[in-house]
């Protein structure tokens, strides 16, 4: 996702459409638009790395934060219900590879190794599938890297469940 710093617009992570906020203090470069948040929390989100974790409690989809180490510092009520796993069993603990080893391969863990490396603010998009207890889910992820904060937010929905994926 981008910002254009000379009229405040921000582009969401999810759709790539354009949304504006007048009277931001500094530019964005990272959010989600109205209808992708669809009811969750109301209103657009301009800058994931700020995000409090009560309202990534709020969103309809997965949404983990993560140090730039890859250590998760944040992990959301959808993603908990996706994965089985509570957020007091994973946060602390390396996302790549004490949570979820099979991401820790060049599509999913190099994409966000190779947002870090640029240093400067980035998103990514790619589809991943998840093995769980119930089945195999494909799923969308939107990996977003705030340069600043060096931490990034993946967020998770759910593109296909199959069982035998």
């Amino acid at each position: 996702m981008v910002s254009d710093p000379t009229n405040g617009s921000v582009t969401c992570a999810w759709c790539a459409a354009q949304f504006k906020r007048s009277g931001l203090k500094t530019p964005m470069s990272h959010g989600i638009c109205l209808a992708c948040m669809a009811a969750g929390a109301g209103s657009p989100i301009e800058d994931l790395s700020q995000v409090r974790p009560e309202l990534l409690d709020a969103l309809p989809f997965g949404a983990i934060q993560l140090s730039g180490e890859g250590i998760i510092t944040a992990y959301n009520r959808a993603e908990s219900v996706l994965s089985g796993l509570s957020p007091a069993s994973v946060i602390g603990k390396n996302f790549f590879s004490q949570v979820a080893p099979c991401t820790a391969v060049k599509d999913f863990h190099g994409t966000f190794q190779a947002l870090r490396s640029k240093g400067q603010d980035g998103s990514a998009n790619l589809l991943f599938v998840f093995k769980y207890s119930g089945g195999a889910k494909l799923v969308e992820v939107a990996i977003v890297y705030h340069a600043a904060a060096d931490t990034a937010t993946l967020l998770v929905k759910v593109a296909l469940s199959e069982p035998n994926l």
